[in-house]
């Protein structure tokens, strides 16, 4: 492929990356996507010698001044994009870039308009990169890369042609005109130092990478994006609203458990908010005054003191590592109850229920680990005593609706015979899941008394429903309950060791209180058996791919100054573990051989220690090794060329450059920009005498710089011989 053609096409490739980047990035309009689509087709179609396509993009009827007038309005549309139409300066200003790009494609003549597109793409890619997080933008980046290094190597490579003035025809007509094809195609040459100078860049990249950890991702994604909606973790909520959001497979959240294998194939409890008063149909939270959470240490915020959640025995604790995507709500979801919070957080709240909350919604990925440790059953609750309950518990937790007579009696009935708080409890909660179906096909929230409608004729609904019951009756019996939404994690995926939180996990459950063990979380909701779980397929690559985007998060998106100096650890200590390893196989195979070289006689070889000389046997015989791997024919192979081909390359590129040192000196080829044949056109025509010796200089120089052919010695010397004679020449004064 021709030099210039092949141009085209990487300068091409560069545009096509950067706006599939900034398409997939910031939701470009539609006719605006398929406006710049079809432009980059078709001068793609063009590049590649189409000549209905060429005869099109090359003779449109639009003057330069056409195109100015052109460019002039798409800046008025700039400003009614940004005052009207979006409202914001980015998505204006990324319209307007697109627009420019056409108009570029369309005049890609002369070398500066060929930098313009470079530029455009430039930020367009930088824009795509600002405005996405996501996994689809590493192998968009790497053909970027990739065109970027290809693009830059030709056009330097070109630029001696357009002295010549055939640089940037017209692809047909420029390949039925090239006289010299040995100068202008790509060699094995160029291709393998470009693909290599395309693959050192990809390592200094990643380089830099490693280097300078992420400040803050996706800084332009704050209003141009939108949370996930979730309902259930406000001040208040509607009985039967998460049922709203049971269908909706979105990930909201994915939990690592630190330390802690997973228990047993045990769903994880997810907690978010509690309510503590009921109106007959809605939930809401009377105890959401805040209260600022104390930073023990920079990023690392605790309880310390009286809590409003009062234990008398606490379990084991519970670290966990969350990945939150970005929630229209504040709260901060963890495992209950939690104590302890670290992450890059301005400040945090809770209130007196234990919920935690941010100053506001995130826009963007959040990850932070959490300390939790939940209450164990007291054995005292278990006894027949009697228990006390302190009065901020019976203040808050014992109130009840306007009821009818018909549930009273029923927690009556199932706590008949039940004397400690614990076992009516359990008594509610096991009623509740043998008697009553799960489906979220139960409208209950129309009706005037939901929960009479759900315990005495439907009979059938979801997590909300419920768990409603059980506190209402619970509080019937003078025993303190509250109302909890969050999540109930079930999903494990095997290949990254974590719980995949989704939308459909919502779920409300029921913490009542216990004299001696305080808040006890139970759950009255039948497992759901009509929950769709994907085709066989997914299943098997669902998992892989959710880890790959985790991975993604975690190395690319959220790297920071901690995660460098773990890696740098990291690296250090796999360092020294392979230089121990090699060491101890060096002492194994040339302990004894060594030893006796040094006079050293021993029986254990463990005992001798190698030292600089061990190392350098050990570097030997590296070497060898990667000289067994190349193949020793290559080597003899690669040397051969390199004394014959390589030699007089290097004697005739010495020759021709004193050639042209002297032609300079005589006012000829004063400019590097001068191509060989050129310079040989010029000496025909204004230094007659001279033209014989330079003609046969260039000629075996173009043969072997450009035709990669090998000189003879009698070509050398043929070589030296006309530039004795051109050095002897003078040129006459006009």
């Amino acid at each position: 492929m021709p030099l210039s053609q092949a141009l085209h096409l990487t300068s091409m490739l560069l545009a096509s990356a950067s706006f599939i980047g900034l398409t997939l990035g910031a939701g470009l309009p539609e006719w605006l996507a398929v406006l710049t689509g079809a432009t980059l087709i078709a001068v793609l179609l063009r590049n590649m010698g189409l000549t209905s396509v060429d005869h099109i993009t090359t003779q449109m009827p639009v003057s330069s001044i056409g195109w100015n007038l052109i460019v002039l309005g798409g800046f008025v549309g700039f400003w009614i994009d940004l005052l009207w139409v979006s409202g914001e300066l980015l998505p204006a200003g990324l319209h307007f870039l697109m627009i420019l790009m056409i108009i570029k494609l369309f005049n890609l003549r002369l070398r500066r308009d060929y930098l313009h597109l470079y530029a455009i793409s430039l930020v367009a890619m930088l824009a795509s990169g600002s405005l996405t997080t996501e996994l689809w933008f590493f192998p968009i980046f790497a053909v970027y890369l990739v065109a970027g290094v290809w693009t830059l190597l030709l056009f330097q490579l070109t630029k001696t042609a357009e002295a010549s003035g055939d640089a940037w025809m017209p692809a047909p007509a420029r390949l039925r005109q090239e006289s010299y094809q040995g100068n202008d195609r790509i060699s094995p040459r160029i291709f393998w130092m470009a693909n290599g100078l395309a693959f050192g860049a990809f390592l200094f990249t990643v380089a830099i990478f490693f280097t300078i950890p992420r400040v803050n991702a996706g800084i332009y994604q704050k209003g141009f994006g939108e949370n996930i909606r979730t309902t259930g973790f406000s001040d208040k909520v509607n009985l039967g609203a998460i049922g709203s959001i049971k269908h909706d497979p979105s990930v909201v959240m994915r939990v690592e458990l630190l330390g802690t294998p997973r228990q047993a194939a045990r769903p994880l409890y997810i907690r978010g908010v509690s309510f503590d008063r009921y109106d007959g149909k809605v939930w809401t939270n009377q105890l959401s005054y805040r209260r600022s959470f104390i930073e023990e240490s920079p990023g690392t915020f605790g309880f310390r003191g009286k809590r409003g959640v009062v234990r008398s025995d606490s379990g084991d604790a519970i670290r966990q590592k969350i990945l939150l995507e970005p929630l229209d709500t504040p709260v901060l979801f963890a495992a209950p109850f939690i104590e302890r919070v670290t992450g890059a957080f301005p400040s945090l709240f809770f209130d007196p229920a234990g919920a935690v909350y941010l100053p506001f919604p995130s826009s963007s990925r959040i990850e932070y680990t959490v300390v939790s440790r939940s209450n164990t059953l007291a054995s005292a609750d278990l006894g027949t005593g009697p228990g006390h309950y302190p009065d901020w518990v019976v203040r808050h937790y014992l109130q009840l609706p306007g009821q009818s007579h018909r549930i009273n009696a029923l927690a009556g009935d199932l706590t008949q015979g039940r004397h400690t708080p614990y076992e009516q409890a359990a008594a509610i909660q096991t009623y509740l899941t043998q008697n009553y179906r799960y489906s979220l096909d139960a409208p209950l929230a129309a009706q005037d008394q939901p929960l009479e409608e759900f315990l005495f004729v439907r009979k059938t609904g979801y997590c909300e429903h419920y768990a409603t019951a059980m506190v209402i009756m619970l509080r019937t019996v003078g025993i303190p309950a509250r109302l909890v939404t969050g999540f109930l994690a079930t999903e494990w995926n095997d290949y990254g060791s974590y719980y995949v939180v989704r939308q459909q996990d919502a779920h409300a459950w029921v913490e009542v209180y216990l004299p001696h063990s305080g808040w006890m979380s139970m759950d009255p909701t039948p497992a759901e058996d009509n929950r769709g779980s994907g085709g066989k397929v997914w299943q098997v690559f669902g998992p892989i791919m959710d880890n790959i985007r985790l991975q993604w998060n975690r190395l690319f998106v959220q790297y920071s100054a901690a995660d460098q100096l773990a890696v740098v650890r990291e690296l250090k200590a796999e360092g020294m573990s392979v230089r121990n390893k090699a060491l101890d196989t060096v002492t194994a195979l040339f302990g004894t051989f060594l030893a006796v070289m040094g006079g050293i006689v021993t029986h254990d070889v463990s005992q001798i220690r190698i030292g600089l000389l061990g190392e350098i046997v050990g570097f030997v015989l590296a070497g060898f090794a990667v000289l067994f791997w190349l193949g020793w024919g290559r080597l003899r192979e690669g040397w051969s060329l390199w004394k014959t081909d390589d030699g007089s390359e290097l004697a005739i590129t010495q020759l021709y450059r004193r050639m042209r040192t002297y032609l300079s000196g005589q006012g000829f080829s004063r400019s590097a920009a001068i191509a060989p044949l050129e310079l040989v056109e010029i000496t025909r025509t204004g230094w007659r005498e001279a033209h014989t010796a330079v003609a046969a200089i260039t000629e075996l120089y173009c043969r072997t710089r450009f035709g990669h052919r090998p000189l003879t010695q009698e070509d050398v010397r043929h070589a030296e011989d006309q530039l004795r004679r051109l050095l002897e020449l003078r040129k006459p004064r006009v």
